[in-house]
């Protein structure tokens, strides 16, 4: 699936900020290797050889970002943590295809109502989108699936003092549920270091 995806991660401001300062790092230090003299372009170069020195320079760049080496983008930044967090769980392989019943976007089943003011905006590889979703819903399925079902039984509002014992069957199921929101902050948090 070639092409790109745009997420739209909710975040906390503390995140935000470290995002925002780690960027702002690779971005000093592409200026600094750009001082380099191989990058340089004059005037007084054939355009040939301007346009080879550019299009040289665009795949170095494209490079450091594909192996991390430089996050200079939020996208580049994403990408990299996103594969780094897929690894690290084990979740980094072809998944089968979600069915059609299964969630895709918006708030999951088991979805706590949790404070994530922020939103950052961020495009990542259409198939490493796709990997995640399929990912969360695979090895949520089977709590998803007892979620709808205990929302069918439970079709009031429950509340931890309406009915305690039901809430913590809620909280039980949802605890077992992967979104990609939670695959999108815990692959910053996993590149940023948690504080």
């Amino acid at each position: 699936m070639p092409g790109h995806t745009s997420i739209t991660p909710r975040i906390s401001k503390e995140l935000r900020d470290r995002l925002g300062q780690r960027v702002a790092q690779d971005v000093e230090r592409r200026r600094a290797f750009l001082q380099d003299p191989r990058w340089a372009v004059s005037r007084r170069m054939p355009a040939a050889e301007r346009a080879t020195v550019r299009a040289a320079l665009r795949a170095h760049i494209a490079d450091l970002r594909a192996s991390g080496e430089l996050l200079d983008t939020v996208d580049a930044l994403m990408t990299h943590a996103v594969k780094a967090e897929l690894t690290l769980r084990g979740w980094n392989l072809d998944w089968p295809p979600v069915p059609a019943n299964a969630p895709k976007s918006g708030r999951w089943p088991g979805s706590l109502h949790e404070h994530w003011p922020v939103k950052i905006n961020a495009r990542i590889p259409a198939d490493l989108a796709t990997r995640v979703h399929a990912a969360c819903y695979h090895t949520s399925k089977e709590a998803i699936d007892a979620l709808r079902v205990w929302r069918d039984d439970h079709p009031e509002i429950v509340t931890p003092r309406s009915d305690p014992a039901a809430w913590r069957e809620y909280q039980e199921l949802a605890d077992q549920v992967t979104t990609p929101g939670d695959i999108w902050r815990a692959s910053l948090q996993l590149l940023l270091g948690d504080q």
